[in-house]
Protein backbone atom coordinates (compact mmCIF):
# COMPACT_ATOMS: atom_id res chain seq x y z
CA UNK A 1 0.00 0.00 0.00
CA UNK A 2 1.40 3.34 -0.75
CA UNK A 3 2.10 6.09 2.37
CA UNK A 4 -0.26 8.89 2.97
CA UNK A 5 -0.17 10.40 -0.36
CA UNK A 6 -2.94 7.68 -1.14
CA UNK A 7 -5.34 10.16 -0.61
CA UNK A 8 -4.32 12.44 -3.68
CA UNK A 9 -2.48 9.81 -5.49
CA UNK A 10 1.29 9.62 -5.57
CA UNK A 11 1.93 12.59 -6.85
CA UNK A 12 -0.19 15.91 -5.11
CA UNK A 13 0.66 15.63 -1.80
CA UNK A 14 3.93 14.47 -2.03
CA UNK A 15 4.90 18.35 -2.74
CA UNK A 16 2.69 19.53 -0.37
CA UNK A 17 5.33 19.03 2.33
CA UNK A 18 8.32 20.14 0.62
CA UNK A 19 6.87 23.27 -0.59
CA UNK A 20 6.12 24.33 3.71
CA UNK A 21 9.91 26.39 4.63
CA UNK A 22 12.04 24.38 6.43
CA UNK A 23 12.54 26.69 9.57
CA UNK A 24 8.88 27.23 9.75
CA UNK A 25 7.88 23.80 10.18
CA UNK A 26 10.59 23.05 12.94
CA UNK A 27 10.04 26.43 14.64
CA UNK A 28 6.25 24.96 14.70
CA UNK A 29 6.77 21.72 15.88
CA UNK A 30 8.96 23.18 18.72
CA UNK A 31 6.28 25.12 19.90
CA UNK A 32 3.98 22.59 19.66
CA UNK A 33 5.94 20.44 21.59
CA UNK A 34 6.40 22.89 24.59
CA UNK A 35 3.10 23.00 25.17
CA UNK A 36 2.72 19.19 24.27
CA UNK A 37 5.24 19.01 27.50
CA UNK A 38 3.39 21.83 29.50
CA UNK A 39 0.06 19.85 29.92
CA UNK A 40 1.61 16.14 28.90
CA UNK A 41 -1.06 12.98 29.52
CA UNK A 42 -0.14 9.65 29.04
CA UNK A 43 -2.54 7.09 29.17
CA UNK A 44 -2.08 2.98 29.57
CA UNK A 45 -3.17 1.99 25.62
CA UNK A 46 -4.13 -1.28 26.93
CA UNK A 47 -6.79 0.20 29.50
CA UNK A 48 -8.60 1.60 26.37
CA UNK A 49 -7.82 -1.63 24.10
CA UNK A 50 -5.33 0.76 21.83
CA UNK A 51 -2.20 -0.33 19.89
CA UNK A 52 1.30 0.98 22.25
CA UNK A 53 3.06 4.40 20.22
CA UNK A 54 6.08 1.64 19.23
CA UNK A 55 3.81 -0.51 17.36
CA UNK A 56 1.93 2.14 15.21
CA UNK A 57 2.61 1.98 11.63
CA UNK A 58 3.42 5.46 10.23
CA UNK A 59 3.91 3.80 6.54
CA UNK A 60 0.36 3.57 5.80
CA UNK A 61 -3.24 5.15 6.22
CA UNK A 62 -4.97 1.69 6.80
CA UNK A 63 -4.66 -1.40 5.95
CA UNK A 64 -4.85 -2.71 2.04
CA UNK A 65 -3.84 -6.13 1.39
CA UNK A 66 -4.26 -6.66 -2.32
CA UNK A 67 -2.23 -3.58 -2.90
CA UNK A 68 0.31 -4.59 -1.16
CA UNK A 69 0.65 -7.71 -2.52
CA UNK A 70 0.54 -5.53 -5.99
CA UNK A 71 2.84 -4.29 -4.95
CA UNK A 72 5.54 -6.89 -4.37
CA UNK A 73 4.46 -8.70 -7.44
CA UNK A 74 5.67 -5.62 -9.76
CA UNK A 75 8.77 -4.75 -8.39
CA UNK A 76 10.16 -8.17 -8.92
CA UNK A 77 9.00 -7.72 -12.19
CA UNK A 78 5.14 -9.02 -12.95
CA UNK A 79 4.00 -6.09 -14.89
CA UNK A 80 0.82 -8.06 -15.75
CA UNK A 81 -0.89 -7.86 -12.17
CA UNK A 82 -0.25 -4.60 -11.93
CA UNK A 83 -2.01 -3.81 -15.12
CA UNK A 84 -4.53 -6.33 -14.12
CA UNK A 85 -5.06 -4.21 -10.63
CA UNK A 86 -5.29 -0.83 -12.78
CA UNK A 87 -8.09 -2.61 -15.08
CA UNK A 88 -10.06 -3.85 -12.45
CA UNK A 89 -11.29 -0.34 -11.10
CA UNK A 90 -13.36 -0.14 -14.06
CA UNK A 91 -14.81 3.58 -14.50
CA UNK A 92 -14.49 3.98 -10.92
CA UNK A 93 -12.16 6.58 -12.05
CA UNK A 94 -10.85 8.03 -8.31
CA UNK A 95 -10.19 4.11 -7.50
CA UNK A 96 -8.47 3.80 -10.93
CA UNK A 97 -6.51 7.07 -9.23
CA UNK A 98 -5.86 5.58 -6.20
CA UNK A 99 -4.47 2.27 -7.71
CA UNK A 100 -2.07 4.10 -10.17
CA UNK A 101 -0.74 6.01 -7.12
CA UNK A 102 -0.09 2.39 -5.86
CA UNK A 103 1.47 1.44 -9.09
CA UNK A 104 3.54 4.75 -8.84
CA UNK A 105 4.96 4.31 -5.67
CA UNK A 106 6.63 0.16 -6.49
CA UNK A 107 7.92 2.00 -9.90
CA UNK A 108 9.91 4.74 -7.92
CA UNK A 109 11.49 2.13 -5.86
CA UNK A 110 12.04 0.10 -9.17
CA UNK A 111 10.43 0.86 -12.96
CA UNK A 112 12.22 -1.84 -14.23
CA UNK A 113 8.80 -3.70 -14.66
CA UNK A 114 7.40 -0.61 -15.93
CA UNK A 115 9.57 -0.39 -18.98
CA UNK A 116 9.23 -3.71 -19.68
CA UNK A 117 5.54 -3.11 -19.95
CA UNK A 118 5.86 0.09 -22.11
CA UNK A 119 8.17 -1.93 -24.57
CA UNK A 120 6.32 -4.90 -24.98
CA UNK A 121 2.64 -2.96 -25.21
CA UNK A 122 3.96 0.66 -26.36
CA UNK A 123 0.26 2.01 -27.15
CA UNK A 124 -1.30 0.47 -23.87
CA UNK A 125 -2.97 3.63 -22.48
CA UNK A 126 -2.99 2.12 -18.98
CA UNK A 127 0.86 1.42 -19.49
CA UNK A 128 1.30 4.84 -20.62
CA UNK A 129 -0.85 6.39 -17.86
CA UNK A 130 1.81 4.78 -15.13
CA UNK A 131 4.43 6.27 -17.13
CA UNK A 132 3.33 9.20 -17.42
CA UNK A 133 2.66 9.68 -13.43
CA UNK A 134 5.77 8.13 -12.47
CA UNK A 135 7.32 10.94 -14.07
CA UNK A 136 5.96 13.56 -12.15
CA UNK A 137 7.05 11.01 -8.87
CA UNK A 138 10.66 11.25 -10.03
CA UNK A 139 10.75 14.65 -10.46
CA UNK A 140 9.80 14.96 -6.57
CA UNK A 141 11.99 12.88 -6.18
CA UNK A 142 15.14 14.70 -7.87
CA UNK A 143 14.14 18.27 -6.16
CA UNK A 144 14.15 16.20 -2.66
CA UNK A 145 12.20 17.38 0.64
CA UNK A 146 13.97 20.33 1.74
CA UNK A 147 12.48 23.90 1.32
CA UNK A 148 13.89 25.96 -1.36
CA UNK A 149 16.66 27.74 0.24
CA UNK A 150 18.18 24.21 1.24
CA UNK A 151 17.72 22.93 -2.53
CA UNK A 152 20.28 23.21 -4.89
CA UNK A 153 20.06 24.76 -8.47
CA UNK A 154 20.50 21.02 -10.07
CA UNK A 155 17.76 19.59 -8.25
CA UNK A 156 15.13 22.48 -9.06
CA UNK A 157 16.74 22.14 -13.18
CA UNK A 158 15.70 18.08 -12.72
CA UNK A 159 12.84 18.36 -11.41
CA UNK A 160 11.70 21.03 -13.99
CA UNK A 161 13.18 19.09 -16.64
CA UNK A 162 11.37 16.02 -15.20
CA UNK A 163 8.11 17.77 -15.23
CA UNK A 164 8.42 19.01 -18.54
CA UNK A 165 8.84 15.64 -20.09
CA UNK A 166 5.87 14.60 -17.75
CA UNK A 167 3.54 16.95 -19.11
CA UNK A 168 3.39 15.49 -22.88
CA UNK A 169 3.49 11.72 -21.32
CA UNK A 170 -0.09 12.62 -19.29
CA UNK A 171 -1.02 14.27 -22.68
CA UNK A 172 -0.34 11.41 -24.69
CA UNK A 173 -1.61 9.43 -21.98
CA UNK A 174 -5.08 11.38 -22.53
CA UNK A 175 -5.27 11.16 -26.27
CA UNK A 176 -5.04 7.11 -25.63
CA UNK A 177 -8.12 7.16 -23.47
CA UNK A 178 -10.13 10.13 -24.24
CA UNK A 179 -12.57 9.56 -21.57
CA UNK A 180 -10.02 8.71 -18.32
CA UNK A 181 -9.65 11.69 -16.21
CA UNK A 182 -6.54 9.93 -14.45
CA UNK A 183 -3.98 11.90 -16.91
CA UNK A 184 -5.79 15.29 -16.62
CA UNK A 185 -5.68 14.84 -12.61
CA UNK A 186 -2.53 13.69 -12.92
CA UNK A 187 -1.45 17.21 -14.59
CA UNK A 188 -2.47 19.35 -11.34
CA UNK A 189 0.66 18.01 -9.49
CA UNK A 190 2.58 19.27 -12.96
CA UNK A 191 0.63 22.85 -12.37
CA UNK A 192 1.71 23.17 -9.18
CA UNK A 193 5.30 22.59 -9.46
CA UNK A 194 5.60 24.93 -12.83
CA UNK A 195 3.33 27.51 -11.54
CA UNK A 196 -0.09 27.52 -13.81
CA UNK A 197 -1.64 30.49 -13.90
CA UNK A 198 -5.17 30.51 -12.12
CA UNK A 199 -6.83 30.29 -16.05
CA UNK A 200 -4.38 27.61 -16.89
CA UNK A 201 -5.20 25.90 -13.97
CA UNK A 202 -9.11 25.98 -14.40
CA UNK A 203 -8.72 25.54 -18.13
CA UNK A 204 -7.36 21.92 -16.35
CA UNK A 205 -9.93 21.83 -13.96
CA UNK A 206 -12.52 21.65 -16.84
CA UNK A 207 -11.05 18.86 -18.24
CA UNK A 208 -11.34 16.94 -15.63
CA UNK A 209 -14.73 17.56 -13.96
CA UNK A 210 -16.43 17.03 -17.75
CA UNK A 211 -15.12 13.67 -17.09
CA UNK A 212 -15.73 13.04 -13.75
CA UNK A 213 -17.12 15.91 -11.69
CA UNK A 214 -17.08 14.58 -8.12
CA UNK A 215 -13.56 12.69 -8.59
CA UNK A 216 -12.25 12.52 -4.86
CA UNK A 217 -8.75 12.44 -5.61
CA UNK A 218 -8.79 15.73 -7.80
CA UNK A 219 -10.44 17.59 -5.38
CA UNK A 220 -7.92 16.93 -2.81
CA UNK A 221 -5.05 17.41 -5.13
CA UNK A 222 -6.82 21.10 -6.85
CA UNK A 223 -7.36 22.26 -3.09
CA UNK A 224 -3.65 22.39 -2.34
CA UNK A 225 -3.55 24.14 -6.07
CA UNK A 226 -6.26 26.34 -4.68
CA UNK A 227 -4.71 27.01 -0.44
CA UNK A 228 -2.42 29.98 0.27
CA UNK A 229 1.27 27.65 0.79
CA UNK A 230 0.83 27.31 -3.18
CA UNK A 231 -1.32 29.30 -5.73
CA UNK A 232 -4.30 30.60 -3.80
CA UNK A 233 -5.41 31.81 -0.66
CA UNK A 234 -7.26 31.24 2.23
CA UNK A 235 -10.28 32.59 0.62
CA UNK A 236 -9.98 30.55 -2.54
CA UNK A 237 -8.73 27.52 -0.44
CA UNK A 238 -12.23 27.62 1.34
CA UNK A 239 -14.56 28.55 -1.52
CA UNK A 240 -13.29 25.79 -3.67
CA UNK A 241 -14.23 23.26 -0.84
CA UNK A 242 -17.62 25.37 -0.15
CA UNK A 243 -18.13 24.57 -3.71
CA UNK A 244 -17.19 20.88 -4.19
CA UNK A 245 -19.48 20.47 -0.99
CA UNK A 246 -22.36 21.84 -2.31
CA UNK A 247 -22.53 19.99 -5.31
CA UNK A 248 -21.36 16.39 -3.83
CA UNK A 249 -23.85 13.43 -4.22
CA UNK A 250 -25.18 10.89 -1.46
CA UNK A 251 -22.36 8.47 -1.12
CA UNK A 252 -19.13 10.59 -1.79
CA UNK A 253 -16.63 11.64 0.91
CA UNK A 254 -15.96 15.05 -0.68
CA UNK A 255 -17.35 17.06 2.79
CA UNK A 256 -14.18 16.17 4.25
CA UNK A 257 -12.65 19.08 2.05
CA UNK A 258 -13.89 21.52 4.68
CA UNK A 259 -11.83 19.34 7.51
CA UNK A 260 -8.68 19.51 4.80
CA UNK A 261 -8.88 23.22 4.31
CA UNK A 262 -9.70 23.49 8.07
CA UNK A 263 -5.89 21.99 8.90
CA UNK A 264 -3.85 23.39 6.10
CA UNK A 265 -5.07 27.11 7.94
CA UNK A 266 -4.50 25.39 11.02
CA UNK A 267 -0.95 24.59 10.24
CA UNK A 268 0.10 27.46 7.93
CA UNK A 269 -1.00 29.83 10.20
CA UNK A 270 -0.64 28.31 13.55
CA UNK A 271 -4.19 28.67 14.33
CA UNK A 272 -6.47 26.45 16.25
CA UNK A 273 -8.87 28.48 17.07
CA UNK A 274 -10.47 28.13 13.56
CA UNK A 275 -11.45 24.25 15.22
CA UNK A 276 -13.76 26.27 17.53
CA UNK A 277 -15.69 28.58 14.31
CA UNK A 278 -19.31 27.93 14.13
CA UNK A 279 -18.93 26.42 10.76
CA UNK A 280 -16.50 23.48 12.11
CA UNK A 281 -19.34 21.70 13.44
CA UNK A 282 -21.45 21.94 10.20
CA UNK A 283 -17.91 20.29 8.42
CA UNK A 284 -17.57 18.15 10.87
CA UNK A 285 -21.35 16.72 11.13
CA UNK A 286 -21.47 16.36 7.03
CA UNK A 287 -18.07 14.31 6.88
CA UNK A 288 -19.44 11.72 9.69
CA UNK A 289 -22.56 11.81 7.43
CA UNK A 290 -20.52 10.98 4.77
CA UNK A 291 -18.42 8.23 6.05
CA UNK A 292 -21.60 6.31 7.27
CA UNK A 293 -22.96 6.05 3.76
CA UNK A 294 -19.99 4.34 2.15
CA UNK A 295 -18.48 0.77 2.62
CA UNK A 296 -16.40 -0.09 5.44
CA UNK A 297 -13.47 -1.00 2.61
CA UNK A 298 -13.99 2.16 0.97
CA UNK A 299 -10.30 3.25 -0.29
CA UNK A 300 -10.75 6.38 1.32
CA UNK A 301 -12.39 5.77 4.34
CA UNK A 302 -9.01 5.33 6.25
CA UNK A 303 -7.79 9.10 5.52
CA UNK A 304 -11.12 10.60 5.95
CA UNK A 305 -11.29 8.93 9.37
CA UNK A 306 -7.92 10.57 10.29
CA UNK A 307 -8.82 14.09 9.29
CA UNK A 308 -12.21 13.56 11.55
CA UNK A 309 -10.22 11.60 14.70
CA UNK A 310 -8.11 15.40 14.33
CA UNK A 311 -11.40 17.65 13.81
CA UNK A 312 -13.41 15.73 16.87
CA UNK A 313 -10.04 15.99 18.76
CA UNK A 314 -9.65 19.51 18.23
CA UNK A 315 -13.22 20.21 18.44
CA UNK A 316 -13.65 18.29 22.33
CA UNK A 317 -16.19 15.67 20.93
CA UNK A 318 -14.58 13.54 22.12
CA UNK A 319 -16.97 10.54 22.59
CA UNK A 320 -16.91 10.84 18.61
CA UNK A 321 -13.06 11.38 18.53
CA UNK A 322 -12.79 7.79 20.35
CA UNK A 323 -14.51 6.56 17.54
CA UNK A 324 -12.80 7.12 14.74
CA UNK A 325 -9.36 6.37 16.65
CA UNK A 326 -10.44 3.49 17.51
CA UNK A 327 -11.27 2.44 13.57
CA UNK A 328 -8.15 3.65 12.21
CA UNK A 329 -6.38 1.40 14.93
CA UNK A 330 -2.53 0.78 14.54
CA UNK A 331 -2.21 3.23 11.50
CA UNK A 332 -0.89 7.14 11.32
CA UNK A 333 0.48 7.29 7.69
CA UNK A 334 -1.95 10.00 6.64
CA UNK A 335 -2.57 13.94 6.43
CA UNK A 336 -2.84 15.60 9.28
CA UNK A 337 -0.07 13.92 11.27
CA UNK A 338 1.97 13.48 8.06
CA UNK A 339 2.45 17.28 7.99
CA UNK A 340 4.24 16.81 11.70
CA UNK A 341 8.19 15.95 12.21
CA UNK A 342 6.79 13.26 13.98
CA UNK A 343 3.77 12.00 12.93
CA UNK A 344 3.62 9.12 16.13
CA UNK A 345 4.06 11.71 18.43
CA UNK A 346 1.20 13.76 16.73
CA UNK A 347 -0.94 11.23 16.58
CA UNK A 348 -0.11 9.49 20.21
CA UNK A 349 -0.81 13.41 21.58
CA UNK A 350 -4.44 13.49 19.99
CA UNK A 351 -5.57 10.43 20.87
CA UNK A 352 -3.96 10.37 24.69
CA UNK A 353 -5.62 13.37 25.33
CA UNK A 354 -9.47 12.86 23.06
CA UNK A 355 -9.06 9.51 25.20
CA UNK A 356 -8.73 11.37 28.52
CA UNK A 357 -11.31 13.95 27.40
CA UNK A 358 -13.96 11.07 27.40
CA UNK A 359 -12.81 9.26 30.26
CA UNK A 360 -13.29 12.46 32.35
CA UNK A 361 -16.96 13.01 30.76
CA UNK A 362 -17.44 9.43 31.77
CA UNK A 363 -16.76 7.29 28.60
CA UNK A 364 -20.22 8.34 27.13
CA UNK A 365 -20.89 6.38 23.77
CA UNK A 366 -21.30 8.42 20.66
CA UNK A 367 -24.41 10.63 19.75
CA UNK A 368 -26.35 8.42 17.07
CA UNK A 369 -26.58 9.82 13.77
CA UNK A 370 -29.95 10.14 12.10
CA UNK A 371 -29.98 8.37 8.57
CA UNK A 372 -30.25 10.94 5.90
Amino acid sequence: MNPFIAIAGVSALGYAAVTIPRNARKARDQRAEQAAKAKRVVIDPAEFGLVPGDQLDARYAGPDPEADAVAAAAVAGDWRVAANYLAGAGRDWDLRWYRLGILVHAAVKDDSWLLEWRREYPHDPAAALVHADALIAFAGEARGAKGAKHTTAEQFDSFHRLLAQALPACEEAARMAPDDPTPWVAQITIALGLGWSHDHFRALWAEITARDPHHFGAHVSALQYWCAKWRGSDELMFTFAEEAVASAPRGSLLPVLRLYAAFEHQFRANDLSVYQKPFMTTAIDATLDAVGQVPAGHHRLPTVRHLLANALFRSERFAEGVEQFRAVGAYVGSVPWSYSGDPVKAFVHARTNTFIGWDKEGRPAPPIRAAR
